[in-house]
């Protein structure tokens, strides 16, 4: 959901835009166009639904409306995403990044996910002319306002935000009813990611690890929209003005297809559930190996590798859960198997008797966690492998070795 580039002459355009749209004159070039004060009647809005992509920052998949006025020259993409600065990038794992909505023409919107070879469907919006005029001007008075909302994938993404301001635009005019909506929706934050993210197994792995207490959180409806669920919402809702008349909110349930592509239904076989539990196995094999005397060195580089990986994600995990800001990330379970506390106790007291009991103290406490995988809505059976992983080598290196110490 990364933002778009404004367009290197669309301040010029805007001021088009508003002649046109909003101010247009009735002169014989646009008559045909134009109602009786003047102002353009060609306009058309649409929602563009972009396929997910294979990472991270693209497996959700992407959206943004697109106005279009034939006879001001105009068709403009308009989404909202994470201001594109390394400051603000790194600031979205403190929870402190900053989103604004863009703008791009079209043609360079749809260029891009060509070149990705993602599909891009166009679902049209079923609103009056007054109705399409306002949301216009709503988001090019977005655009002046810039980054000044935060941004983060639960809440305020380009989904969200898309649905936010076309509610905007009906407010004081009509309603919008939802007629039916995806279960999912009605689930916590953890079921939506875990959905949105079922043909991205090693995403849908990512965010859990992020994802804490809040994940359980149910939310509202219009905070839990992906691309997808949008359009599969929207095919269901109606849109009631003030006379109780209602009407679809889409022109045509169906959409059309304005970039040929990839639809991100691909999954792969070689899940985290798949890639731990060989890995598993791997270790299990090789400290019967080492128990036997042999393997001595693959132990040893595979103990270190193990070390580096739970410090490195454990530094990573307990600074995103306990003093950043991140949404959804406050009462991480993995802060638990996964923290700085066993580098610590290295630095401590590595050269001390005894401290290989600290390896059967953290073989406990992972075996504790890993019976709580079933009564706990974040633990899933993939971070159990991990835990799994490590108890292994821990009881290793805290029972077998010392006995060699002795």
């Amino acid at each position: 959901m990364m933002k778009m580039k404004i367009a290197s002459d669309y301040l010029i355009r805007r001021c088009v835009c508003g002649l046109a749209v909003l101010l247009l004159s009735a002169t014989d070039l646009f008559a045909q166009q134009a109602d009786s004060n003047g102002l353009a009647t060609d306009i058309t809005v649409s929602l563009l639904d972009v396929a997910p992509g294979y990472s991270i920052y693209t497996a959700h998949g992407h959206c943004a409306l697109r106005l279009q006025c034939p006879s001001a020259g105009l068709d403009l993409s308009f989404t909202y995403g994470l201001d594109d600065t390394v400051e603000n990038r790194i600031s979205f794992f403190t929870g402190k990044g900053m989103g604004e909505y863009s703008a791009a023409h079209t043609d360079d919107y749809l260029k891009d996910y060509a070149g990705e070879g993602r599909q891009v469907k166009e679902y049209e919006l079923n609103f009056s002319i007054d109705q399409k005029r306002h949301l216009w001007k709503l988001l090019d008075d977005e655009l002046s306002r810039g980054a000044f909302r935060p941004y983060n994938y639960l809440k305020t993404n380009c989904s969200t935000m898309c649905a936010h301001a076309v509610v905007r635009a009906l407010s004081g005019d009509a309603n919008i009813v939802y007629e039916s909506t995806a279960p999912v929706l009605n689930g916590t934050y953890r079921d939506l990611v875990r959905q949105v993210s079922s043909h991205r197994p090693w995403v849908d792995f990512f965010w859990n690890t992020l994802l804490g207490a809040e994940g359980e959180e149910r939310g509202k409806i219009e905070d839990k929209l992906s691309p997808s669920l949008l359009v599969e919402t929207w095919q269901h809702t109606a849109i009631v003005d003030s006379l109780g008349t209602s009407r679809p909110m889409l022109v045509d349930n169906a959409g059309r297809v304005v970039v040929e592509g990839d639809d991100g239904l691909r999954t792969t076989w070689f899940t985290p559930t798949v890639c731990f539990a060989l890995l598993l196995l791997f270790v299990v094999l090789l400290t019967i190996a080492e128990y036997r005397g042999r393997l001595l060195r693959l132990a040893h580089g595979v103990d270190v590798l193990l070390f580096v990986l739970q410090t490195v994600i454990g530094f990573i995990i307990c600074y995103i859960t306990f003093f950043s800001s991140h949404v959804g990330a406050a009462g991480n379970w993995y802060a638990i198997p996964c923290n700085p506390v066993p580098f610590v106790c290295w630095l401590l007291f590595r050269h001390r008797k005894g401290y290989r009991r600290l390896f059967l103290v953290y073989f406990v406490v992972l075996c504790l966690f890993m019976l709580l995988t079933p009564f706990v809505a974040q633990l899933d059976l993939p971070h159990c492998l991990v835990a799994a992983i490590l108890a292994v080598r821990c009881l290793a290196n805290g029972r077998w070795k010392m006995k060699d110490e002795k």
